[in-house]
């Protein structure tokens, strides 16, 4: 158990930040999440690593959709995975995996299952529509150049499964960049405290995460008044700074941002 090695601080900290990449699932953490279901630092984890699966493949589905509509799909998707390997543990998964995996290919063959099963909720959750897959979003939604920025199936690093593509440095500090901003335009910080809350994770972990999510991003690009913008605000904010600034120079100085404030809590 978490508790009788790992400090709360650093472990939310480390957990935060772990949010905010997208990349690197860890599908040890998810087995133990299941394994150790009381335990509520191994439960936070396996959240964590059940939105990093959900979120590319709901921003793929949802690509052209509003934000909110993201946001929803997240949680619900996140909440239906849980709920149905809660309810089918031994046949789905220990049977398969009764001991950790820690192999490679264990860890790999882990990871393809809950995946497959996140992409099935999400099929059940949100329908695929005819217009999926076209290369522009549907004419009713939000215009503009922010509605086909944030598009991760051209993020391939994101992907446990698919290899690397080789990017420049500044292409992937940007690429980051744009899933940072993606993740507060969906409300991560919400889903992931709405998550923990109905999941039963502790309330000293929620309270950490609430405190130090409200640290970090006092200070961050977007920040008015001390405090990141709603979606609604941010989008509008972000609409403004594109009319006046390069896209890759803006989402860069939020990579920037981003690590300086990482290095900063966590240590290089």
């Amino acid at each position: 158990m978490r508790e009788a090695h790992s400090g709360l601080a650093p472990f939310v900290r480390e957990l935060y930040f772990e949010l905010q990449t997208i990349e690197g699932v860890k599908p040890l953490e998810i087995w133990s999440g299941f394994h150790d279901a009381e335990d509520s630092f191994e439960k936070a984890s396996l959240i964590k690593n059940l939105c990093k699966i959900a979120i590319p493949l709901v921003n793929e589905r949802c690509f052209g959709r509003p934000f909110a509509e993201h946001s929803d799909a997240v949680y619900r998707t996140v909440t239906a995975v849980m709920a149905w390997f809660g309810a089918n543990l031994d046949a789905t998964l220990f049977e398969r995996f009764p001991w950790p995996p820690t192999g490679d290919a264990d860890q790999k063959d882990l990871y393809r299952v809950v995946k497959a099963r996140t992409a099935m909720a999400l099929d059940e959750l949100v329908p695929r529509q005819e217009h999926e897959g076209d290369a522009e979003p549907p004419v009713d939604q939000p215009e503009g150049l922010v509605s086909s920025l944030f598009d991760f199936r051209e993020m391939r690093i994101v992907d446990n499964e698919l290899p690397y593509i080789i990017f420049t440095d500044k292409e992937f500090r940007v690429i980051h960049g744009l899933a940072i901003v993606y993740l507060w335009l969906i409300g991560l910080e919400e889903i992931v405290l709405r998550t923990f809350t109905e999941a039963g994770v502790g309330p000293a972990i929620r309270d950490e995460y609430r405190t130090l999510s409200r640290k970090v991003l006092k200070d961050n690009p977007f920040a008015a008044q001390g405090k990141l913008a709603d979606p609604a605000e941010l989008l509008a904010s972000l609409q403004e700074k594109l009319r006046g600034e390069d896209y890759l120079d803006l989402f860069e100085s939020v990579y920037a941002w981003f690590e300086q404030t990482r290095e900063k809590l966590l240590g290089p």
